[in-house]
């Protein structure tokens, strides 16, 4: 009854939260960005969790599992669905190749040192790769959540340096993904074949793209099955459970496989914005539902062998090091860029905020098997994000009103294609 009951008030909270719209309540731009980045679910999460009011507890944790694997299969579904090659072929060279640029600035910022903090303090094997691998996809991620509330304000409307920022927040996290995704097939010590020792990690990888196109197939069937939109739901919730239940049961990411599955759909000639706009209209739900659940499933330092202030310590050393990757990677694109109006060198500071996807990976990775580093690199993602976004709306204003280096006008902006 206690558990039914736990299930019953997180089901509530999610639908009584999910589209709540604080950029119009008459406070700063500051603090309306701070809202709209959601993190505070993370913190209402591990409130209501094991260590504290035990509305969650550990029971109605296990039992949220197979949801949570559907929130990331959905979260991934959702990214992967905006990724239409025919509206990104018209986006500017600049602004193909920023992106990548951006987030490979936060991860190889991040990957690198911790790669090496991880094999001097655990020792050489495959985890400590993984665990690195792991913070590099989220230090690579950039959310435009609080970027998309200031283009509703007239004031920034117009600004084509909001644009840019917008586009390269929203396309950078493919690349975490990928990362991520590649990073949990490495993790596999057994081949897919039996007997077949060779390219262990290759044929993880093959197989995980052959789920997500086996999932991408489902889902372009389903306008066959039936026009009917609750129809469609249905069947598709049912295919999203099994090719997410499936991911998390052989250990890969449902993150990956449903953006796979989202690229697919997205990309082959179909009817597939009926499930663009089911996906469009659920996400709120979804992402503060894993939020929530990543705040609860959070501890501190359990079981990784460090204090709490180690552990705050370490966290704010590479948040450190990806503001000053983020940075410099905005410093060489400015430096390098062809765009019709340059940006600020340091309008990497616009590009802070890590979001939910970068939750999501933690989430993901802590239900793929708990072993020290992951708590170590669980703990310090969830840290990461609810610190940046702390401090990234004030970064962000102070990129946006600072002088542009540029006076022609600027071209067409990208981040409509991507948003």
């Amino acid at each position: 009854m206690t558990t039914l009951l736990s299930l019953a008030a997180l089901l509530v909270l999610v639908l009584a939260t999910a589209h709540r719209q604080p950029w119009r309540l008459p406070l700063p731009a500051g603090v309306r960005m701070l809202l709209v980045t959601r993190s505070d679910f993370l913190l209402i999460g591990a409130l209501l969790g094991p260590f504290f009011l035990r509305v969650v507890d550990t029971t109605t944790i296990e039992i949220l599992r197979p949801f949570s694997s559907l929130a990331l299969g959905f979260i991934g579904l959702h990214y992967g669905l905006q990724l239409d090659a025919q509206r990104l072929r018209k986006v500017p060279p600049f602004y193909k190749l920023g992106p990548w640029v951006q987030a490979a600035g936060g991860a190889v910022a991040v990957g690198i040192p911790a790669w090496f903090f991880f094999r001097e303090v655990f020792g050489t094997g495959r985890e400590p790769v993984v665990a690195a691998l792991v913070l590099a996809a989220a230090a690579a991620c950039s959310t435009g959540i609080p970027l998309e509330m200031l283009a509703r304000e007239e004031k920034y409307r117009a600004s084509p340096l909001l644009m840019m920022l917008r586009h390269l927040a929203e396309m950078g996290e493919l690349l975490a993904l990928v990362i991520f995704g590649l990073a949990l097939c490495y993790r596999h010590e057994n081949p897919v074949i039996i007997g077949w020792d060779a390219f262990i990690t290759l044929q993880w990888i093959g197989f995980s793209l052959l789920l997500g196109a086996l999932f991408g197939g489902v889902l372009l069937l389903l306008p066959r099955v039936g026009r009917s939109g609750g129809r469609m739901m249905v069947t598709g919730i049912g295919a999203l459970l099994f090719f997410t239940g499936s991911a998390s049961f052989l250990l890969l990411s449902p993150l990956f496989v449903s953006l796979i599955a989202g690229i697919i759909v997205a990309n082959v000639p179909s009817e597939s914005r009926h499930i663009a706009r089911f996906a469009t209209r659920a996400e709120p739900s979804f992402v503060l539902f894993l939020l929530i659940v990543a705040g609860a499933v959070w501890q501190l330092n359990a079981g990784s062998g460090f204090g709490i202030w180690e552990i705050v310590a370490l966290a704010f050393v590479l948040m450190m090091l990806r503001l000053i990757g983020k940075t410099a990677a905005g410093w060489i694109l400015a430096k390098t860029t062809h765009a019709a109006r340059e940006p600020p060198r340091r309008f990497g500071l616009g590009l802070v905020a890590q979001g939910s996807i970068s939750a999501a990976l933690a989430l993901d990775y802590l239900q793929s098997g708990s072993t020290p580093e992951t708590r170590v690199v669980v703990t310090v993602v969830l840290l990461a994000v609810l610190a940046t976004e702390l401090i990234s709306p004030w970064l962000i204003l102070h990129v946006l009103e600072r002088k542009p280096r540029g006076t022609s006008a600027p071209k067409a902006g990208p981040a409509e294609s991507s948003s």
